[in-house]
Parts: C-alpha cells; sequence; structure tokens
C-alpha cells in the first residue's frame, strides 16, 4: 500500500510539474486595450465605420462667438473634430451675425486667397441694400447641421503640422421665391498647426478635382440630386447610394452623434 501512495505521490508531482511547464510555455494573452477615443467601432447604418469622437467636442476654449470650439490638442482626431466645429463659419448665413461669424473665422484661420473665395459671396449677400428673397426662419439663407450628414474623411495628417480633412455636412439653404431646401455638400479643409489647428485653405470642391492633389475626390454632394423640396436634410440609403455612386466610400467614416 505504502508503495502505491509513493507511485500516486510521484506522478502527482509529475503532472504538477507539466501544468506549470504549459502555463509558462503559453502565457494568457493580455486584456484587450480599452478603443481610445478615435478608434472605430461597428458599421453605422449606411455601412460606414463609426469613430468615438463627437461633433461638438474636442477643444477647451471658445472664440469670441462664444460657440466656436478652439484650443485642440494637435491629434488628428482633433483635427477631424476642429473641421467639423468650423463647418458653420464657412457654411452658415444670417444677414445680422455674419459679421460676427467672419470676425470668428479669422481667428481660426490663417490669411489666404481662399479666405476671399470662401467669403465673397456672403459679403455680397450681407452688403444688400434690402432683404435678398429667399431668407427663411429670421433671416437665415444657409443653416449648417453637420450631424445631418455626420461623416468625415481624413485625407492626410500630421500630428500637430498638417491635416486634410472633408466633412459630408448637411444644411437648409434658401432659394429665391421659393421654399427653403435641404441639401448636402463636402467641405474640405486644410488645417495647420499653430498652437491650435487653424484652417489655411478650405474649398467645395468642384467634380472631377482634387484640392490640389490633397484629397482622392469632391467627396459627396446633392447637386442634381432629387431631395424632394426637404425642408430639413435626413440622410436615407437612396441618398447615400446616390451621393456615392461614382465616387470611393474609402475611408469615410460617421462622428459618434450623427444623426441616424
Amino acid at each position: 500500500m505504502r508503495k502505491h501512495w509513493k507511485l500516486l505521490t510521484a506522478l502527482g508531482a509529475v503532472i504538477l510539474v507539466i501544468a506549470v511547464a504549459v502555463v509558462l510555455l503559453n502565457p494568457p494573452a493580455p486584456a484587450a486595450k480599452q478603443d481610445d477615443p478615435g478608434a472605430l467601432q461597428a458599421s453605422g447604418k449606411f455601412g460606414f465605420p463609426v469613430s468615438g469622437i463627437k461633433i461638438g467636442e474636442g477643444g477647451t476654449k471658445t472664440a469670441s462667438d462664444g460657440k466656436t470650439i478652439t484650443g485642440y490638442s494637435g491629434s488628428c482626431d482633433s483635427a477631424a473634430q476642429a473641421a467639423a466645429n468650423y463647418t458653420h463659419l464657412i457654411k452658415d448665413l444670417k444677414l445680422d451675425t455674419w459679421a460676427q461669424q467672419k470676425k470668428t473665422l479669422t481667428e481660426v484661420a490663417k490669411s489666404g486667397p481662399w479666405f476671399e473665395r470662401m467669403t465673397s459671396s456672403n459679403n455680397v449677400l450681407a452688403a444688400a441694400k434690402s432683404p435678398v428673397p429667399g431668407s427663411f426662419e429670421g433671416g437665415w439663407y444657409s443653416r449648417t447641421d453637420v450631424a445631418a450628414g455626420g461623416l468625415y474623411r481624413v485625407a492626410s495628417c500630421d500630428e500637430q503640422k498638417k491635416a486634410v480633412v472633408q466633412v459630408f455636412t448637411g444644411a437648409v439653404s434658401a432659394r429665391v421665391n421659393k421654399a427653403a431646401n435641404g441639401v448636402f455638400q463636402t467641405v474640405t479643409f486644410e488645417l495647420v498647426w499653430d498652437g491650435d489647428w487653424k484652417i489655411s485653405d478650405a474649398a467645395i470642391v468642384a467634380k472631377g478635382q482634387d484640392f490640389g492633389g490633397r484629397v482622392k475626390d469632391a467627396g459627396p454632394m446633392s447637386v442634381g440630386t432629387n431631395m424632394e423640396d426637404e425642408p430639413t436634410p435626413v440622410l436615407r440609403d437612396d441618398l447615400v447610394n446616390a451621393f456615392f455612386k461614382d465616387i470611393s466610400r474609402e475611408g469615410w467614416v460617421e462622428y459618434a452623434n450623427a444623426k441616424r
């Protein structure tokens, strides 16, 4: 009997040594890291990846208008946020606030030919001696809703140096002698780092152009697409399919708080 116990004890010791060796040779996998705020998550409603970053966030300060967010970290995620948060300065027009809007735009931008190109039409409307027909809801001519489009593409980015970001946005736009209409459009930004992200170039890139070789294509827009006189832009599958019919979806990502 004593011989059996000795045999069992020896066998148990061997099994224990083998078990320890297996654990040492095959350590458990480390716990998965939590996604950082900009990490891409599951596909959204229209099949695009969804980022963790949100429109209306990303900075630590506000410009002189009290609403435009500034004070970014210089990361590529913050460049995507800055582009979204600066879009209204490019696209919005309400005559009684245009002067302040233009002032704010100078605070978050570098001077250059682009500035006059992007503000000239608003300057003409704001300087009109009598109201231009087509305004809606208290004097708006164009009111941007970035979340209604809710997509962005970082064409290039070098942190705390330079970034090119395309923002696909919804908007409500005035039409002479007709009701305002929902539209979708891509606004393309070049941002440079100067203690904060500053606009150094911006454009509504025309179809077939590439922003001086800095983007793959102009991005989606609703020109020529039947919006059925919608006063509020609402993105749908058929519209997304129409907008991306002849251009690539590669690189496009949804903001976390896009309207879906």
